[in-house]
């Protein structure tokens, strides 16, 4: 996941209200930051692989992308 997406998805995580879907913050996250909707379907169609590839949820599959992110050298 690139780095715009990646601090979408941080903002998304950091700002989740208590029992909010996850795919619920990230389109506010989106929208607060007056990108197009075609970030938000990248950013979940993304997660959703790492989902099927590690069989996780959503949740843990954002957490994964987050941690390969800091890991990863800035570009």
């Amino acid at each position: 996941m690139d780095s715009e997406l990646l601090e979408i998805l941080a903002e998304a995580v950091k700002t989740r209200q208590r029992k909010e879907e996850l795919e619920r913050s990230i389109g506010r996250a989106v929208r607060r930051n007056n990108l197009d909707f075609k970030i938000y379907i990248r950013i979940v169609d993304e997660l959703r692989e790492v989902m099927g590839r590690k069989k996780i949820s959503l949740e843990s599959a954002a957490n994964v992308c987050l941690e390969e992110g800091k890991n990863k050298p800035n570009q």
